[in-house]
């Protein structure tokens, strides 16, 4: 195995019960998000039936809906959907006066509505306020079928608006108090967390005396979750505290550290086992050491570390000397002026409504066409049927559209094992417990119940949470039937199969029309990764300082952390794909795991080139020493160049000219003593050579 860290992606045809114990297993945060979702809902149940507010369903089901892992991001999809709601409701009134008695213009109104929610998904800078606009408004489009004239339409209409308007505001304000999720701590915990794990690792490790041979479910999923939660609590942390604000290039490397930690001790963990030697021991107590009080220093807002006088000694075991650098990464990005990228004054740029690419992707155009057609085809089937129950295929296809074809039919799949799942426990109670109910007391046990159970999995990773929200919606459709105990069970029956039905015209027609593989986005996601690195693999130039490459290199920086999280969101969509339609453009999983391991560690090499220390290290250079490894880095940054062309087009990679280059290199830099900066390059180039491999 070689050094870098090895980044083991989850295996899909593990065994269900490993696979279900790791997603359900309690991690920080999660106890306390599903305590706040059943107070939500208990608190709105009791109002919503005392003051005999319609759609309760609804209702509990928007407190899923909003609750997020900390206060400020519940704050910003609450203020976000409740603007949704109000425009789509105002929008909806005023075409009703045209659409009402005219089936013939409400259709295309609504799939017009359908088409701009996804557009803007995909386009819009703020995605889910449009989506949310125009599905409200397709969905109010609905309602206007079975309402027996206009007063009776805009009294239904303005009661969902309340329904789904009142649970919003509650939600936001109960997660502002009760166990308030603070998103700097949340980013704190992970943190601490990764390092934890990593010192599990090396203390499991110097009382057995050996490496590897480990299998921890806990510490794959660590590995394989990215950093993508991190990012946005640091997102979030921001927007509540400047100071905070001020330290995001730092932050920045720090999460990327923290992600590399996890795989690199998943690496160590799970290489076959070998012996410690005496040297790696001695290395391995050091780095124990170097953890712990990395931990004290985590939670403090200003960096309090001080550089090392001097670096302990490389460890020989490849694994351990990858966690011995990806803690010393760790450590430097909180060291006060670690790097010299930063800028006190960023240059502002003016940001527009939309993406980049909004209007030149022709991708964005397909997939709100697609999502249109597969919903407008269920629209037609359940009129045509007469079959009003069965709506829910509507709306299936507008969730569960992801983009790429693997990921839509997964998510898919979650919301129909979800609804069976809802819709199954809310039979049992309709049969068993319902009839025996005599007061509100015990409608808000079996409420609280409900939402404690699938409150837990709506709080895990993305792998199973939408699962958990269907099961919610289905369970509370059977549970509430009026402002009285109700015994019909036809209603579960109608959402399990206007679900299923949306999941079979959504698949069909994806798979079909205009098909997206995740293997195409992430060879474009992989390009873009490399050619962003092979840009900083430029700095520094000799003669200008690095000062005027400040704010493109903090955007570069930003870039490849975001890149980073979408490689690995990416190669499960990829491992799903390949697991359920053997994807002939897919990639092997083997070429994955050596590619998102590799990467990661070049980023951090990349990286810590630019750091201060590393900087000053440059100017102690001779010109001649400059000229030389600016040299070896022109060099590496062209066959990043040429690999990232190569994976685009998926062409086995490039042959690797970099021995001409360092060997030049290697003569100019001579015998020199007291700068650590050869070293770094020296593992950069050995970390290109790293991604030397055919594309499968």
């Amino acid at each position: 195995m070689n050094g870098g860290a090895t980044f083991r992606l989850p295996d899909f045809r593990a065994p269900s019960l490993v696979w279900l114990r790791r997603e359900l297993a309690a991690f920080p945060g999660r106890r306390p998000m599903t305590t706040r979702m059943v107070a939500s809902v208990v608190l709105v149940t009791l109002l919503s039936m005392a003051l005999q507010v319609p759609q309760l369903p609804f209702s509990a089901f928007f407190v899923f809906f909003v609750t997020k892992e900390n206060r400020v991001l519940t704050l910003v999809t609450g203020i976000v959907m409740v603007c949704g709601a109000t425009i789509a409701t105002s929008v909806c009134l005023l075409l009703y006066s045209y659409t009402f008695d005219y089936p013939e213009l409400r259709i295309p109104v609504m799939a017009g509505f359908i088409f701009t929610a996804m557009f803007l998904s995909r386009t819009f800078v703020i995605g889910p306020l449009g989506f949310l606009i125009g599905f409200f408004g397709a969905l109010m489009q609905t309602i206007a079928e079975s309402a027996p004239n206009t007063d009776a339409l805009v009294r239904g209409q303005l009661w969902l608006w309340v329904a789904i308007v009142y649970p919003i505001a509650l939600t936001v304000a109960i997660n502002q108090f009760l166990l308030p999720a603070d998103p700097w701590n949340g980013l704190v915990d992970s943190l601490i967390l990764r390092l934890n794990a990593a010192s599990t690792a090396l203390q499991r490790v110097l009382k057995s005396g050996a490496v590897g041979g480990q299998t921890n479910p806990a510490l794959l999923d660590l590995a394989t979750r990215g950093c993508s939660n991190m990012l946005g609590l640091l997102k979030f942390a921001e927007m509540k505290d400047p100071q905070v604000k001020h330290r995001h290039p730092f932050l920045v490397e720090t999460v990327a550290a923290a992600g590399h930690l996890a795989s690199a001790t998943a690496s160590l963990e799970f290489r076959p086992r070998q012996a410690l030697s005496a040297e790696d021991r001695l290395c391995a107590e050091i780095l124990l050491a170097d953890l712990a009080q990395l931990k004290t220093a985590v939670p403090a807002k200003d960096q309090v570390l001080a550089p090392r006088s001097s670096f302990p000694p490389p460890a020989s075991l490849p694994q351990l000397r990858e966690l011995q650098f990806a803690a010393e990464s760790f450590r430097d990005s909180l060291i006060h002026g670690a790097s010299d990228y930063t800028s006190t004054n960023p240059v502002k740029v003016k940001k527009s409504l939309f993406n980049s690419d909004a209007f030149t992707n022709p991708s964005h155009l397909r997939f709100a066409l697609k999502v249109t057609l597969a919903a407008m085809t269920c629209y037609l089937i359940y009129t045509g049927l007469n079959w009003p129950g069965i709506s829910t295929a509507l709306t299936t296809c507008c969730f569960v559209a992801l983009g790429y074809t693997g990921a839509t039919i997964y998510r898919s799949w979650l919301r129909l094992l979800g609804c069976l799942i809802g819709g199954f426990s809310g039979y049992l109670a309709i049969i068993f417990l319902v009839p025996h109910m005599e007061s509100i007391t015990s409608l808000v046990l079996l409420t609280a119940a409900g939402s404690a159970l699938f409150g837990w999995v709506a709080a895990g990773s993305e792998r199973i949470a939408y699962a958990g929200l269907q099961a919610a919606f289905a369970y509370y459709l059977c549970i509430f039937q009026g402002f009285e105990p109700g015994t019909n069970l036809t209603l579960a029956r109608d959402r399990v199969v206007g679900i299923l039905l949306g999941t079979v015209i959504s698949a069909i027609v994806f798979r079909s029309v205009w098909p997206e593989h995740a293997a195409e986005g992430l060879r474009a996601v992989l390009a873009r990764l490399l050619r962003n690195i092979a840009r900083l693999v430029l700095l520094p130039k000799p003669g200008p300082a690095i000062q005027i490459d400040r704010n493109t290199t903090v955007s570069l920086h930003g870039a490849i952390a975001k890149d980073l999280d979408n490689l690995l969101v990416l190669s499960e969509q990829v491992a799903v794909e390949n697991l359920m339609f053997r994807n002939p453009k897919g990639f092997a999983a083997p070429w994955l795991d050596h590619l998102t391991g590799n990467i990661q560690a070049l980023c951090l090499v990349t990286t810590a080139l630019l750091r201060r220390t590393k900087l000053e290290e440059w100017d102690r250079l001779d010109q001649t020493s400059q000229a030389g490894e600016s040299a070896l880095r022109a060099v590496v940054a062209e066959q990043l160049q040429g690999f990232a062309t190569q994976l685009e087009k998926g062409r086995p990679s490039p042959p690797m000219t970099l021995e001409s280059a360092r060997a030049q290199w290697v003569q100019t830099i001579g015998s020199i003593t007291g700068n650590d900066r050869p070293r770094l390059v020296r593992r950069l180039v050995r970390q290109v050579e790293r991604l030397e491999r055919p594309v499968i």
